[in-house]
Formats: structure tokens, sequence, C-alpha cells
């Protein structure tokens, strides 16, 4: 039986050339970690999630699970960094005038829309972000931290690993060559490695190499997870037979696959991940909609890429599709893993 196979990166000749800084960025790396003194340790208990390949490896639908599940019993806060804001320092989502994308960052600012009883805010510094939401409400009992695997000041309570199954960190490189902020070693550090955008059936053969592959440490659990769009607004448009999909994320292929199982024809305007949408960009998708069809082509878009449209007026009706991250197995185990480091809570 042929082997399964992941992604790896080819060696072409822009990547032999960049590959000594490669070694030399990874190396630097490397030797951060190690030297990083005094991390501060919360009493809080706090939550990492993050990762070694840079973008698109699903963190924002799995810091969403983490919080729709952590805030139906107690009290949950997200920091960001809030990648691509046009602002700096702590800023808290809470206040109507910060709800913004130019302000806080599309991720936060889908957060802030989609949990309002979860407390959303950004600072580049994590430690300084912690306090002031303490200072803001010292009853918090979770700190979920979006994308903070390389920030080092703070001790972490858990932390959260992600891969994609079709580009694992296993078969990358450290940047410029490759996609990876660090070198694969720096997994070794994580508690949890979560497996994302498996395929639908994932057989045990394939699931073993993958395990061969990435080489737990004895203190590391693996969970495997798929994404899952559930029922939203979209499937009012079921029968169209013409979409326009818009997408700013850095990777709209498993997105793409699926809506090409759900309507007949899909076309596709994909703009770099976090991209700021600018007037002219509002004409064009204008142009593209009566050009394939008017009235009969319906555009759908990503929540988080709805969080940039939606400041524009003249942006033509448009449908978002939710995205979810589903367990394929073990889930229970790894909500019990998270419960373990909170205080019991009576039902």
């Amino acid at each position: 039986m042929k082997k399964p196979t992941a992604y790896r990166p080819p060696f072409t000749v822009h990547r032999i050339l960049l590959f000594p800084l490669s070694l030399i960025y990874g190396m630097a790396a490397t030797i951060r970690r190690k030297i990083f003194l005094h991390p501060k340790t919360f009493a809080v208990p706090t939550v990492c999630v993050g990762n070694l390949r840079v973008g698109g490896t699903g963190k924002t639908p799995f810091v969403e699970y983490l919080a729709k599940f952590l805030s139906q019993n107690y009290q949950t806060a997200i920091l960001s960094r809030g990648y691509g804001r046009k602002t700096t320092g702590y800023i808290n989502a809470g206040e109507p005038q910060n709800l913004s994308s130019k302000i806080i960052g599309d991720e936060p600012m889908q957060y802030a829309q989609k949990f309002p009883n979860v407390e959303v805010a950004v600072c580049e510094k994590r430690k300084t972000g912690i306090q002031k939401l303490l200072q803001k409400n010292p009853e918090l009992e979770v700190v979920i931290l979006d994308d903070a695997y390389q920030h080092l000041s703070v001790n972490y309570s858990l932390k959260i690993i992600l891969t994609e199954y079709d580009r694992p960190y296993f078969n990358d490189y450290p940047l410029p060559s490759g996609r990876l902020r660090e070198c694969r070693t720096a997994a070794k550090y994580a508690d949890i490695i979560i497996v994302t955008k498996c395929p639908e059936s994932l057989t045990n053969e394939k699931k073993a190499f993958f395990l061969k592959k990435l080489k737990p440490q004895k203190h590391q659990e693996v969970f495997f997870t798929k994404i899952g769009y559930p029922a939203s607004g979209v499937w009012e448009v079921q029968e169209a037979k013409s979409v326009l999909l818009i997408t700013g994320i850095d990777n709209p292929k498993p997105l793409v696959q699926y809506l090409e199982t759900q309507y007949n024809t899909v076309h596709k305007l994909h703009f770099p991940d976090h991209y700021l949408f600018t007037k002219n960009d509002i004409q064009k998708i204008i142009r593209l909609k009566e050009k394939w069809g008017g009235e009969k082509c319906t555009i759908i878009t990503t929540e988080k890429d709805a969080t940039r449209l939606q400041a524009f007026e003249n942006m033509p009706e448009y449908y978002t599709i939710p995205v979810e991250i589903v367990f394929l197995e073990n889930e229970t185990v790894f909500k019990e893993k998270l419960l373990s480091l909170l205080p019991h809570h009576d039902a």
C-alpha cells in the first residue's frame, strides 16, 4: 500500500539561496527561547494558542471553539495582538468606539461580535495585556491568548500549537526559505498539538504516519480535527447557480473545495491575508457580480473578511459562512484537559 505523503516546500533555486539565512534565523529563535528569563506567572489560568508556521493553520476557529466552550461556565477573556490594526498599545473591544477592524484588527472584532459575554482586548505585549484585563475585571477565570506561542513573557498554564494536515511544520523550514517562525524543535515546548484541516475520513494508517512524523514528546497529547461549516444564512441561497467567493485569508482552499460541492459554479476573488479592502476593490466586486449573473450571482465571504467589508456602504449584499473546529475523536479528553486548569464549578 502506498504510504501517505504530506506537503513539503520544493527546494527551488530561490529557496536554496535563502537557506543559509533560514539557518541563522532558526538559530536566533532557538537561542531566544533558551535565554529568555523570568516569564510572568499569573494566578488566572492562561491558554496560549499558536503555531510554528506563518498564517493559515486555523487559529481563529480554534480560539472561537475555546471561547464558546469555556465561557459557558467561566468568565473568559481573549487577548490578541490585533494583527493588521492601525493602532498600538492596549485596547479593549468592550467600548463601542473601538469595535472596528482598523482599531482592534479583524479577528478580535470577529470574537467581540460573536461572543458578547467574553472580554476581548488587544495588546502587543501579552504580559501587559493580561494585567490590564485583570485590572478591568479581577473576576476573570481564564484568558485565551491568540497567536502567542512566540511571546515568551508569560508562563502559560497550557500551550497549544496548531499544524495543518496538508502543510505540517515537520516538512517546512524557517523563514525566509520556508514559512516557519522557529525551528521545528520549538514544538517540544507545547503541551498539546492540534492537527487541523484533516480530511473527512482520516484512516488509522494516515494518522499513524502523521504521528510518526510529529514525534510527540511524552508530555504531549495530539488531537486530529477537521473544518466544519455550520448552518448559516448562506443556506438561504442554496438554489443559487453562480457564487462569487471573496476571501482575504491565508488558505481558502478548504472553503473553495467545500463550496464547489454545494454550488454549480464558484467564482473566486482572493486577496492576501488580513487584506484591507479599498473602494476600488468594492467597485471590482460590483463589476464581477454583474459579469457573472447580476442578481443570480450570490456573494459569499468569510466572517473575518466581513469585518473589513462591512465598512463600505456600497458593498453589495453578501452572505457569510462560519467555520468551526470539529474533533475527529477524543474531544472529551481534550475538554477534560482544559477543565483541569480551572476551578471546579457546581453544575
